[in-house]
């Protein structure tokens, strides 16, 4: 039987005498969440597990609330007394929801100070780790039967501009490849490979039971190959390298028996000199997996879980890795030093302000408890039913195969039919986790949609009925966020920082250039944004002209001779102060982003990655507008450039961390947004991360905002209650026109034929409907019934959108209407000449998404001539807030 439940207490490791001999022993109690099979817990529900042999080690790392899962086990009385024990075929698995990489238990392994040094530095921009990329692209291509010099050819090209920033040549590069893939190669000639062998590359694999995920380069006949692009003459594998295999081993054996074998790929072995090197030359490197081994990798695995949980920094003592022949020994005792960190390598410099080092803890736990709010959601892949998935919007099931192809590049093209209705939060170019039904114990593949409409198109590498599609957690932003910490604390320019803790004031230039000719605020937030020698902050209220100020202040910095990095936190800003940009007549732009991200008006001047690898450098280089997205930021092409100055649009979306990974680029910066619109995305709820860069620095410098007080959206009617609620009575709109506009002023509607109801610029409707769960149908109805009579009185369906707060309203308006339905957070930025808001409570406003105010000023404002708001008046009613919006709407 399995046994999982919450640690309660854990006892000290004993020996005892038994029938084999001494032994060791630790009892732990607790509380169990589920027992598979007949119980035997005391009255206050806890129980006792008994750890046996080498799981006493497991016991050590273990502490009060952490999670433990024992499978296997078996009952057992002594003295009367019933309770639980491991036997030869248990696991012990510490906190198995916290899914560890395969790669980190191989880092953890090699030293667990370097496992945290890699979570710290990110993936950096080098030759090998590029190089070794290349390599395992063209090992999974050459499974799927490719040509080796058309692979190799495709995927060096594919990587020009990461080989360009480093100075590599093609022809130098592909040369090198070869070598390194002659392994495989041979490995072929001498007919290793079979019809029979039955390939897989780049499997996916999660494990709820291990707390474990990663991507196995390969499968052959069901066992794991693992590609190294180094050399090693030895024998045997490195025993890091074989405990990623034996992992990768361990995962595939959660259903069955676990593969006995595991092989091992050197591929620079093919490329030495005999006559110059000496030992075993052969490549491939097979091993045996035991059950010892196996043990062995989820007792390594628990050591990071149970660290992770402590938020414990590891000092390298816990392993047996020597310091003196680590590659990483000096960034180890410089990280130590910095950060005044215990470790085992020792320290280097000078320790940075103790505020500095207290930030960087709170930050340090506030990105990992996101990590694990990550982490949660890869949980619901196998805890929740596929129905679930979907109604949750996680997930569209259902699909019906209509073809599947393979593409010249290998990779495979999956079609299928999505059901009428189904909604999910899944968008064209997103990475998706493909499956033929079940994610977790059937076929799957990572891929990346490229279309998603009546019909789902996925780009993936091995073929399978595509019946499902599941948003896939990604911890990128996660672990960019870190890294951007790390840069920022460790790397960061000294007067930066003084200025960032509030050491000193920022300060200005004086501007007396004239901008913007006929907005004063505007031109004052250019001239702010020019003479900062820090930085400097735009205020943006809906409708203000936030973008086409940002675009004054590119071109007024490039006329300067400035380099800027103009970035935002999704694509969609990115490419709207693109357009901006571009409508004042400037196109010298590198957009960097993939084609799927990239709007496709903007692909002409997004920067290609394929091609020469010293002209791609050179596109880069040389553009004195670079533009991407803050997570882009982060990326290895770009971490490593420079600027004069960063202009971050929706930095009051951005968790502090976040908007780092783009100023760090930078000397100066300037952040542009308005804090009482969204917030940021933080899925833990973490409130050290829920405040904002912009709104910090709002608040304790605010001569250093200018906010933009003229509107060009909303009339005044409309715009009222949030210049009232949000703005102190600030904004305005901008002309006269705009404060007057009505639906009469649309093409193709006639302002007689409106009736009394469709002339009025806000209006409130009570439907007598009734919440079901996040949906309300009788709302939905007369939702429904508001949009039909603006388009049969002459309005555009374009020119109509509908709000709702909960995606399962979303789906239950879409079925009824033909416009624009969507939550709130897809409005961000957007507007519309009319909007219907539909808030789905009934009785009363219960729910944390009715808390915030913020997300309903952003509803309300992105409506130009006609407002409805269709809800429960009650509900409405019993709070002030919304209270007082309700007087509003029914003036």
């Amino acid at each position: 039987m399995n046994l999982r439940g919450t640690i309660i207490d854990v006892g000290e490791v004993r020996s005892v005498s038994t029938r084999h001999g001494e032994r060791e022993l630790v009892e732990a109690t607790i509380r169990p969440e589920r027992i598979d099979g007949e119980g035997a817990a005391t009255a206050d529900g806890s129980v006792t597990v008994t750890l046996w042999g080498k799981w006493t080690h497991t016991a050590e790392h273990a502490g009060e609330g952490m999670d433990l899962l024992v499978t296997e086990a078996e009952e057992t009385e002594f003295r009367g007394e019933r309770g639980y024990a491991t036997t030869g075929d248990s696991y012990v698995v510490l906190e198995p929801d916290f899914l560890v990489d395969v790669t980190d238990v191989r880092s953890w392994v090699q030293c667990p100070r370097m496992y945290y040094l890699n979570k710290l530095s990110g993936v950096p921009l080098a030759y090998p780790v590029v190089k070794g990329t290349i390599v395992h692209e063209v090992f999974g291509d050459l499974l799927r039967g490719r040509d080796l010099d058309a692979a190799v050819a495709d995927h060096v090209e594919a990587a020009g501009l990461e080989l360009g920033l480093l100075g590599r040549e093609a022809e130098e590069v592909r040369d090198e490849v070869r070598r390194n893939a002659a392994a495989i190669e041979g490995w072929l000639a001498q007919g290793t490979l079979t019809d029979e062998d039955e390939w897989r590359s780049e499997y996916t694999l999660i494990s709820p039971t291990f707390g474990i995920k990663g991507r196995a380069d390969a499968l052959r006949r069901g066992m794991p190959v693992e590609l190294k692009t180094g050399k090693n003459t030895k024998r045997d594998p490195r025993f890091h390298d074989k405990i990623q295999a034996a992992t990768y081993a361990l995962l595939l054996g959660e259903s069955g028996d676990p593969p006995d074998t595991g092989t091992l790929l050197y591929t620079k072995n093919a490329a030495l000199d005999r006559s110059e090197a000496s030992g075993d030359l052969s490549p491939a490197k097979e091993f045996s997996v035991g059950r010892g081994l196996l043990e062995f990798v989820v007792r390594t695995r628990n050591e990071i879980a149970a660290a992770e949980a402590e938020r414990r920094v590891p000092t390298g003592y816990e392993a047996d890795a020597k310091c003196e022949w680590c590659f990483e020994q000096d960034t180890c005792m410089v990280v130590s030093g910095r950060l005044d960190q215990e470790s085992k390598a020792g320290q280097v410099g000078t320790a940075i302000p103790e505020e500095e080092r207290e930030y960087f803890e709170t930050f340090y736990r506030a990105i990992e408890d996101e990590r694990r709010a990550v982490h949660a959601e890869y949980r619901k892949l196998w805890e929740q039913r596929p129905a679930e998935r979907a109604a949750a919007d996680r997930a569209l099931i259902d699909l019906e195969p209509l073809d599947r192809r393979q593409l010249p590049d290998g990779d495979w093209e999956l079609r299928a039919r999505v059901p009428d209705g189904a909604v999910s939060k899944l968008r064209e170019g997103d990475v998706a986790l493909a499956s033929a039904g079940d994610p977790i114990d059937g076929d799957a593949e990572l891929g990346r949609i490229e279309e998603l409409g009546d019909e789902a198109v996925v780009r993936v590498d091995e073929p399978l009925d595509l019946r499902r599609l599941d948003v896939y957690p990604s911890e990128i932003s996660v672990s960019r966020q870190l890294t951007a910490l790390h840069d920022a604390l460790l790397k960061g320019d000294p007067e930066r920082k003084d200025v960032l803790f509030g050491r000193r004031d920022p300060t200005f230039n004086e501007v007396a250039e004239t901008f913007v000719d006929n907005n004063d605020a505007q031109n004052d937030a250019v001239r702010r944004a020019v003479g900062a020698e820090d930085f400097a902050l735009v205020h943006g209220p809906p409708g203000t002209g936030k973008t086409y100020t940002i675009a004054h202040v590119v071109r007024a910095l490039v006329e300067r001779g400035e380099r800027v990095l103009l970035s935002a936190f999704t694509n969609r800003a990115v490419d709207n102060a693109l357009e901006a940009l571009r409508e004042q007549g400037f196109e010298d732009v590198a957009r960097v982003g993939t084609a799927t991200g990239v709007r496709e008006d903007m692909l002409d001047v997004r920067l290609e990655r394929r091609g020469e690898p010293n002209d791609r450098a050179a596109a880069l280089r040389s553009a004195p507008v670079v533009a991407a997205t803050t997570a882009t930021c982060g990326s290895r092409e770009l971490r490593e450039d420079s600027f004069d100055v960063a202009v971050v649009d929706e930095a009051s979306q951005l968790t502090e961390p976040g908007t780092l990974a783009a100023i760090n680029l930078a000397d100066r910066f300037v952040l542009v947004g308005d804090h009482q619109q969204l917030p940021p995305v933080v899925q833990s709820g973490d409130e050290r991360l829920a405040t904002s860069l912009f709104e910090r620095l709002h608040d304790a410098h605010p001569d250093a905002a200018t906010m933009l007080d003229r509107q060009y959206r909303m009339s005044q009617r409309i715009q009222a209650f949030a210049s009232r609620e949000f703005y102190d009575g600030a904004l305005r709109p901008a002309t006269p026109e705009v404060a007057g506009g009505t639906l009469s002023d649309l093409p193709g509607v006639d302002g007689a034929a409106l009736g009394p109801e469709l002339r009025r610029g806000v209006r409130f409707i009570d439907p007598d409907g009734r919440r079901e769960g996040n949906a309300n149908p009788v709302e939905a109805e007369r939702v429904a019934a508001v949009v039909a009579e603006y388009l049969d009185a002459g309005v555009d369906p374009d020119d109509v959108v509908v709000i709702a707060p909960f995606r399962a309203q979303v789906a239950e308006i879409s079925r009824r209407v033909d416009v624009a339905v969507d939550t709130v957070d897809r409005f961000q930025g957007s507007s519309a000449e009319v909007v219907v808001v539909s808030f789905v409570a009934t009785g009363d406003l219960d729910g944390p998404i009715f808390e915030d105010t913020r997300r309903v000023n952003v509803a309300l404002t992105r409506a130009k001539k006609s407002l409805v708001l269709v809800g429960d008046a009650g509900a409405l009613a019993s709070e002030p807030f919304y209270a007082r919006m309700l007087d509003w709407a029914r003036r």
